[in-house]
């Protein structure tokens, strides 16, 4: 009898490992995953040097620097979330729903949050060659 219930345990086991999947690697995300990585590997010590070097922006109005760093925390938010999406990209998604979500709702704010600071300093840019007046106003203010 007990030969019998180490049997069955013992094939419980075996039958439950076969159950789990193997990680294997998705050979149509490579592509993607490759250029994500040179984006991630390019532009995480770009951004970073950015934030680093912003008190030697001293030509530049204080306006413009604040939306440079601005920018460059957004971009940086954006870059780190995507060693995530190379992952699920290569083996999937095993991360829960949760953090999908959490994951999405980053990655499209820190996206808008870019995309609004470059309408920003376009804005600016213009005003400051178009306008010049509006600029010295401008000034008095801030």
């Amino acid at each position: 009898m007990e030969q019998l219930n180490l049997t069955a345990v013992t094939s419980n086991i075996s039958s439950s490992s076969q159950l789990l999947p193997s990680p294997s690697m998705d050979s149509r995300g490579v592509p993607p995953a490759v250029i994500m990585s040179l984006c991630f590997l390019l532009g995480v010590p770009g951004n970073i040097a950015v934030i680093i070097l912003k008190p030697n922006f001293q030509q530049l109005s204080s306006m413009t620097q604040s939306l440079m760093l601005n920018l460059a925390v957004s971009d940086l938010l954006c870059l780190l979330t995507l060693t995530l999406w190379i992952y699920s990209l290569l083996y999937g998604w095993i991360f829960g729903l949760l953090a999908c979500k959490i994951l999405v709702y980053l990655g499209c704010c820190s996206l808008y949050l870019s995309v609004l600071t470059i309408v920003l300093l376009s804005f600016q840019r213009y005003m400051l060659v178009v306008h010049q007046q509006f600029q010295t106003k401008m000034r008095w203010c801030l």
